[in-house]
């Protein structure tokens, strides 16, 4: 079965849209796992003091519905002071390039946007 990691390195807003609609049609279509990272300006997604949140927070309920797990990369937040309370919506905290070279090594196709 086929397995996504779909990392959000994005600020604008299309390409946040679509990262968001791919993991959830992947998902739908019988992916067997599909899992998102948001790092580097792509954290600005996560951040509620941010425009591109509501993205992601008119996506909640298909993220959760279609198992889609999300990482906030660690570092990305640090780096764009975004902190934990500012996160509109994760599963875990971690290093995005951890996330990165565990899932490639455990055969996740990887997906960016």
């Amino acid at each position: 079965m086929a397995k996504f990691l779909i990392v959000v390195k994005s600020q604008d807003q299309l390409n946040v849209n679509t990262a968001i609609n791919v993991a959830s049609g992947l998902k739908m279509m019988g992916a067997e796992d599909v899992k998102m990272v948001f790092l580097g300006p792509g954290i600005t997604a996560l951040n509620k003091k941010n425009q591109l949140a509501e993205i992601i927070q008119k996506n909640i309920d298909g993220l959760k519905k279609n198992s889609v797990k999300v990482y906030a990369c660690e570092m990305a937040m640090k780096n764009y002071n975004v902190n934990k309370e500012d996160l509109v919506y994760f599963d875990e905290i971690s290093r995005g390039a951890d996330v990165i070279v565990k899932l490639a090594n455990e055969g996740y196709t990887i997906l960016t946007f």
